[in-house]
């Protein structure tokens, strides 16, 4: 049967790369809530998006709510609930999470970044402007219901190039917004190994960080891995069950365990690659696009060999088409 591998060291090992750099680390528990079940064992904090999503966590203290499309009733559930911590990106979130809470609260206002590829123009961009942003903070810094307050900076996922954060934040950001901060949340974005992506610009990334931990050390440095952490720690293990013509046919779908790899193109490594002839992989549905590679090379497989992909746990999610279940994640 074809499950996922998930190996706890690996994941506090990403984790730990993180924390070296002195930074604190909220957790995208939307990626994987596996790999969220183990850094509960941490002092991790965790960036949620859905109210269900919030029982799963039992320091609800640690937890990051971002709003969208808020109401009175769901923030007194929250609030019930013991978080505290929220994430605000437009302006009537923020008036009726102010208008309603009754408690201190730490909040952070996502702001919007420039991107420069050119599939910006494709996706929702969260986030106020940089100039709302300032305004925003100079009429709520003394609102007595804030104990803490900070800016979220939303960066998109498998990020490569665009980290030079702090000239960000000194071009964006008033030196007296600034100085109201008490938190700065970096986002996420830190990229994973997939075959169309090489992690070999992460010792580039990790100085970008550790530049903007010194300039701004007298904040709280957040940031927020979701691929970097459960993707690495995470292997998806498969059986081949027919061969011919190149093609080898495995025994799972990308529709119950790798959806990512059509949603964003991230095409997953195959363990043991690199020799043999070319082969197409393709998944047991009938749909044309259950591919998971086009072209990897494999050195003399059969039917009933293991084939194993690596990198394999960010967003591996089911869906119910074709009556698939969610795979097993064996824990090691």
């Amino acid at each position: 049967m074809p499950k996922f591998i998930l190996t706890k060291s690996k994941v506090f090992e990403q984790y730990n790369k993180l924390k070296d750099l002195g930074l604190k680390v909220s957790y995208s528990l939307k990626t994987n809530r596996e790999v969220g079940n183990i850094l509960e064992e941490t002092d991790c904090n965790f960036s949620i998006h859905i109210l269900d999503e919030v029982k799963l966590i039992k320091n609800k203290e640690l937890i990051w709510f971002f709003l969208q499309a808020t109401n009175e009733e769901q923030l007194k559930e929250l609030f019930e609930l013991g978080v505290k911590n929220f994430v605000v990106d437009n302006e009537k979130d923020l008036e009726i999470l102010l208008k309603t809470t009754d408690r201190k609260i730490n909040l952070l206002l996502r702001m919007k970044i420039k991107e420069h590829s050119i599939h910006t123009g494709k996706y929702f961009v969260y986030g106020l402007s940089s100039k709302k942003v300032n305004e925003i903070v100079k009429e709520i810094k003394n609102n007595e219901f804030i104990s803490k307050l900070g800016i979220h900076l939303h960066r998109k996922t498998q990020n490569t190039s665009e980290w030079r954060i702090k000239d960000e934040l000194v071009d964006s950001l008033d030196k007296e917004t600034i100085g109201n901060l008490d938190i700065i949340n970096l986002g996420g974005g830190l990229p994973a190994e997939y075959i169309s992506y090489t992690s070999k610009v992460l010792p580039e990334i990790f100085n970008k960080l550790k530049e903007t931990i010194e300039v701004f050390k007298n904040k709280e440095i957040y940031i927020e891995p979701g691929r970097f952490i459960c993707a690495p720690a995470i292997k998806l293990e498969t059986e081949i069950i027919q061969i011919y013509d190149n093609n080898v046919i495995i025994d799972v779908s990308i529709y119950n365990c790798a959806l990512d790899t059509v949603i964003t193109h991230t095409k997953l490594l195959v363990e043991g690659e690199g020799m043999g002839k070319d082969y197409l992989i393709k998944g047991n549905s009938p749909t044309r696009d259950d591919i998971f590679r086009y072209r990897v090379k494999l050195e003399n497989p059969k039917i009933g060999d293991k084939l194993i992909f690596l990198n394999a746990g960010a967003y591996n999610y089911t869906t119910d088409f074709c009556g698939f279940v969610k795979l097993e994640t064996e824990i090691k």
